[in-house]
């Protein structure tokens, strides 16, 4: 499945900035070391300070309030102040607005039915021979980007493009300002008419994701370039659904007829991102056997790795509500991530729940091996993540093979040890079980002494405890977990991500 990273269609300089930009807010003291950065990107020094001078200029157009620049207060090294992550994405944007190739792909998949290319140039105050040069390279770039690689199991060339324009825009805008403004008073008149039939209020996140959805839903069948039968979903009538359409129909019958099979492709798109319920999405994902299939699957791995003591008390419903909801979205309507996609952060939930990491690894194995789905790293990173939320949500501690016991035992009596019990509900999630009393299944014990009677692993507390007493306890419980994996999961190596 295609990759999302829409930075190709910026121009070379443009591409060069967002770059070092980039490099900037990964560092934690926001500062660059000049000769390394040359080196790095093959520059002189010459260009280097050329470049310096251009994202400084780029960043006071962007600085609100605050101002964002960059700065060399000691030789070679130069530092950012005030770029933070939206800052960044509002650069971005502004490279992105004069890339000759962005203008060019506007032409082609929104404007191409509606105008000439000689008055696009007209309108767009751009020389022709760089619009024609750009609109000449365009698709072999798009070709060499994967984009018009189909992204889920269930889509045909329409569905595709439209997929990946919704994922260059919601990426790109997403928190900065709307993509084609001059279309806001209708969207905001469909969006209402939407929410009326919606279950619930919608989100800020749920309303803009809804708001980009429409303009190019809108831009598509306004330029001629219906959803036919790439959308396959047949989503059943209802009062609700037929209300819905009715509205919208009112709201765009002086632009276009709005057609039962692109209301059915925006009201599956609804059903996917969850804005109908649950047992909306339950119904139409009867009709894709791939979902349930997916979904067996990964019930399968639980069984076959054997995570959990018993799995008769396991919340089957609620688990497979979970995949359901994410083999939907991954089968039909998937908009990569741009959240949850840091391959750093898989191992810090490896080793908090070993035993998930196995079940989870083991079926992205398989989805990896499968031709039909392309799996980009991104996608099986945010998987992992989807899939390991999916677990701690519905399966309780007290199933779990691979759980850590606690004794919490202060000779100040019931207050001292209750208020340790609370603050170690910050570490609910890590399948500890806190006990008062000790037993032969103790892993840790947690008191204000030493006691020459306990054989466990013993943490001594004499003052409530500070943030690096909470540090040292989470990395002993990494460690109790470490030292059970191999008795509890015998054919895994305990370093398996």
């Amino acid at each position: 499945m295609a990759a999302m990273d829409y930075t190709f269609l910026l121009s070379k300089n443009d591409n060069i900035c967002f770059d070092i930009l980039s490099r900037f807010t990964q560092q934690t003291d926001q500062t660059l070391n000049k000769e390394e950065l040359a080196q790095s990107l093959s520059l002189t020094n010459y260009q280097l300070n050329k470049y310096f001078e251009t994202m400084n200029a780029d960043l006071a157009v962007v600085s609100e309030g605050s101002p964002s620049y960059l700065d060399e207060p000691n030789k070679g090294m130069w530092q950012s102040f005030g770029l933070t992550s939206y800052i960044l994405q509002k650069v971005t944007l502004l490279y992105l607005n004069r890339a000759p190739l962005f203008t060019a792909l506007e032409y082609e998949f929104f404007y191409n039915h509606l105008y000439t290319k000689k008055e696009y140039v007209a309108n767009n105050y751009m020389s022709s021979s760089v619009f024609y040069r750009s609109l000449d390279s365009l698709e072999a770039v798009l070709e060499k980007h994967h984009f018009f690689q189909a992204s889920s199991l269930y889509a045909g060339k329409e569905f595709t493009v439209r997929l990946h324009l919704f994922q260059l825009y919601y990426t790109l805008y997403n928190g900065v300002s709307e993509p084609f403004e001059p279309l806001n008073p209708l969207i905001d008149d469909m969006v209402s008419a939407i929410q009326a039939e919606l279950p619930h209020t919608l989100s800020p996140t749920q309303e803009t994701k809804l708001s980009t959805f429409l303009r190019i839903w809108l831009l598509r069948m306004l330029n001629a370039n219906s959803i036919g039968t790439d959308q396959q979903l047949q989503v059943k009538a209802s009062a609700s659904k037929d209300a819905m359409m009715k509205k919208l129909q009112v709201l765009l019958s002086d632009q276009l007829e709005l057609t039962e099979e692109e209301f059915n492709y925006l009201y599956s798109f609804l059903i996917a991102q969850g804005y109908l319920g649950f047992e909306s999405m339950r119904e139409l994902a009867a009709d894709i056997p791939a979902v349930d299939e997916l979904t067996k699957q990964f019930m399968a791995e639980m069984q076959a790795n054997n995570v959990l003591l018993t799995t008769h008390l396991i919340d089957d419903n609620r688990l497979e509500d979970s995949l359901l909801s994410i083999h939907f979205q991954f089968t039909t309507f998937y908009i990569e991530p741009t959240t949850f996609i840091n391959p750093e952060q898989v191992q810090f939930f490896a080793e908090l729940y070993p035993s998930f990491d196995v079940v989870v690894s083991h079926n992205i194995t398989k989805l990896q091996r499968r031709e039909d789905l392309h799996l980009t790293q991104k996608m099986a990173v945010n998987l992992y993540f989807s899939y390991m939320f999916a677990l701690i949500n519905a399966i309780p501690t007290e199933l779990m093979r691979d759980k850590v016991h606690i004794c919490v035992d202060f000779s100040q009596g019931t207050l001292y040890t209750n208020y340790v019990i609370q603050s170690l509900s910050a570490f609910n999630h890590a399948h500890i079980i806190i006990d008062t009393q000790l037993a032969d299944d103790t892993d840790i014990y947690i008191s204000d002494f030493h006691s020459k009677k306990v054989t466990q692993t013993q943490v001594v507390w004499q003052d409530p405890p500070t943030p690096v007493d909470w540090s040292n306890l989470a990395d002993l419980i990494l460690d109790v977990k470490r030292k059970k994996l191999p008795e509890l999961f015998p054919s895994q190596d305990s370093n398996n991500e």
